[in-house]
C-alpha cells in the first residue's frame, strides 16, 4: 500500500522535507519499528476517543503511555479507539499503521516531551512497507499546534474507593445497608410514606416495581426476625409478613439515602435501566407459566437481575458515568467488555474483570436473598445459554434476548431466539404466544411508567 494521501498532501502543504525508507512488508507496526532499528526515535500514534471526539497521543515506540496518565493529562475519560473504528477514520492507511501526524486529520494532539525533542524521527507513512525519516525540527513543525506533556510521570494516586478487585467490591458491599429508590419514584414514595395508613396498598405496589426497594424488603423479611427465611420467596409474602408499619419504616429509611447522580438518559441511563427491569420482570413471569416455574420467583429474578448496574451507578458514580459515555461511543460492544475497560481485569490466572452481574450477585448473597435471585443476577452476563444451569437464570437470559429484539436493555446484539427457546423446551407455537404477550405487555408497562416520567 502506498503512503497515506492525506499525509502526503499535508506535508506538501506545510513545505516539510522528509526521506522515505522502504522496508519489507510488515504485518504489524512493531515489525516496522524493528526495521527502523531505533525504537526510542520511532514516533507512534495512540488514537483515543470519548464522547467529545478523538485525541492522538504521540510517543516513542519504546515508551507507550498508560491510559491513566493520558486521562489525567486531558481530564477526559479516554479509551483507545478500536482497530475496526480506526480503519474507518484513517481509511487511506494500512490497518494499524497510523502516522503520528494528527494535524493532517485535524485532530487534537498530545505529544511526549522525549519524542518531541528528538533530533531525528522515524514514523509510519500509513503504508506497511514505507517509513518516513524526518529531521527533528521538521517533525516538530509537522506536529502543528500540539500540546506537549511528560507521559513518563506517574499518574496521581488512585481514588481509594475505586474498583480494583472482586475482594474490594465485596468489602464495599458489606457496608451497604440501605439503597435509594429509583429517582422517578422517589417523590411519589415520599408522599405515600408520609401517610401510610391511607396509602399502604399503593406503597406496596411501588415496592413491587422498584428493584432496590424490593431487594431491601426481601432482605428484612428474610432476616429471621419475623419467621423462617425459607418461607419468604415472593414480594407478596415479604410485604404481608412485615406489615404496613414495618414496610413504611423501611421505605422511609431509603428516602434519606443519597440518590443516584448518574445520568437518567441514554443507553445506560437510570430511567432506561428501570424500564428494562420492569419489562424483564413481567416477561419472566409470563415465561414461567410455560416453563413450569414459580411465576412470582421468576418475576423477582427478572426485576432484580440487572440491579448491579444501579449498584455500580450508586457506589462508583464517576466510573459509571465513564461506562455510560463508553456505551454511547461503542453501542455494539458487550456491556461486560465495557465494564472491563472501566474497572479493569485482575492479573491473576483465571481471574475475570468486574461486571455488574458480579456486583449484584455479591450483594444478594450478603443479604441472603433467595438462591434463584442470586444465581439469576450472577449468571445473566454469561455468553451462552449452555453456560447457565439454573432454570430461573435461563429464563432471565431468554427474556433479555427477547427484549433485545425490541431495543430494550443494556445490550443491542440480539441472537436467534428460536434455538434458545427450543433448548428450554418451548415450542415455536409457545414462542409466538410469548412474542404476542410482549406486544400486549408493552402498552400496559408504558402506561405504568409514563406517569412517572412526566
Amino acid at each position: 500500500m502506498r503512503v497515506s494521501e492525506r499525509l502526503e498532501r499535508y506535508l506538501a502543504r506545510k513545505g516539510l522535507t522528509f526521506e522515505p525508507m522502504e522496508i519489507a512488508p510488515a504485518a504489524t507496526l512493531p515489525q516496522a519499528v524493528a526495521a527502523c532499528g531505533n525504537p526510542g526515535r520511532f514516533a507512534e500514534a495512540m488514537v483515543l476517543i470519548d464522547v467529545d471526539g478523538l485525541v492522538m497521543a504521540v510517543h516513542a515506540a519504546d515508551a507507550r503511555p498508560s491510559l491513566e496518565v493520558l486521562r489525567e493529562l486531558t481530564g477526559r475519560p479516554l479509551h483507545q479507539l478500536e482497530p475496526i473504528r480506526a480503519a474507518s477514520y484513517f481509511d487511506d492507511c494500512y490497518p494499524g499503521f497510523i502516522p503520528p501526524v494528527g494535524a493532517a486529520w485535524e485532530l487534537e494532539v498530545l505529544v511526549d516531551h522525549d519524542i518531541f525533542n528528538a533530533d531525528r524521527v522515524w514514523f509510519t507513512s500509513g503504508s506497511e512497507q514505507v517509513l518516513i525519516q524526518m529531521d527533528g525540527a521538521e517533525f516538530r513543525r509537522a506536529l502543528g499546534e500540539s500540546r506537549r506533556a511528560d507521559f513518563g510521570r506517574t499518574a496521581r494516586a488512585s481514588d481509594p474507593g475505586a474498583v480494583r478487585s472482586p475482594e474490594q467490591v465485596s468489602q464495599r458491599l458489606k457496608s451497604v445497608t440501605r439503597l435509594p429508590p429509583i429517582p422517578l419514584l422517589a417523590s411519589r414514595i415520599s408522599a405515600l410514606a408520609a401517610d401510610p395508613e391511607t396509602h399502604a396498598r399503593e406503597l406496596g405496589d411501588l415496592v413491587r416495581i422498584d428493584p432496590g426497594l424490593a431487594a431491601q424488603v426481601l432482605r428484612y423479611a428474610r432476616s429471621g426476625l419475623f419467621g423462617p427465611a425459607d418461607e419468604v420467596n415472593s414480594l407478596a409474602s415479604a410485604i404481608g409478613l412485615l406489615g404496613s408499619e414495618r414496610l413504611t419504616h423501611i421505605v422511609q429509611g431509603t428516602l434519606h439515602v443519597p440518590s443516584f447522580t448518574a445520568s437518567r438518559d441514554g443507553s445506560l441511563g437510570i430511567n432506561r435501566l428501570w424500564r428494562h427491569s420492569l419489562y424483564s420482570a413481567f416477561l419472566c413471569r409470563a415465561l414461567a407459566e410455560h416453563l413450569g416455574l414459580d411465576p412470582e420467583m421468576a418475576y423477582l429474578c427478572g426485576l432484580l437481575h440487572n440491579f448491579g448496574l444501579f449498584l455500580t451507578a450508586w457506589l462508583y458514580p464517576s466510573e459509571f458515568r465513564e461506562l455510560q459515555a463508553l456505551r454511547e461511543i461503542h453501542p455494539d460492544m458487550a456491556t461486560l467488555s465495557l465494564e472491563h475497560e472501566v474497572f479493569g481485569v485482575t492479573g491473576r490466572p483465571g481471574a475475570s474483570g468486574i461486571g455488574h452481574a458480579h456486583v449484584a450477585g455479591q450483594l444478594y448473597r450478603l443479604w441472603q436473598l433467595p438462591e434463584p435471585v442470586i444465581r439469576a443476577a450472577g449468571l445473566h452476563q454469561q455468553s451462552a445459554l449452555d453456560d447457565i444451569d439454573d432454570p430461573y437464570a435461563r429464563t432471565v437470559y431468554l427474556a433479555n434476548e427477547l427484549l433485545k429484539q425490541r431495543g430494550i436493555g443494556d445490550e443491542v446484539c440480539a441472537v436467534d431466539i428460536a434455538p434458545l427457546a427450543r433448548l428450554m423446551g418451548l415450542s415455536d407455537r409457545v414462542l409466538d404466544q410469548v412474542q404476542q404477550q410482549i406486544a400486549h405487555m408493552a402498552a400496559d408497562l408504558d402506561a405504568l411508567v409514563n406517569p412517572f416520567e412526566h
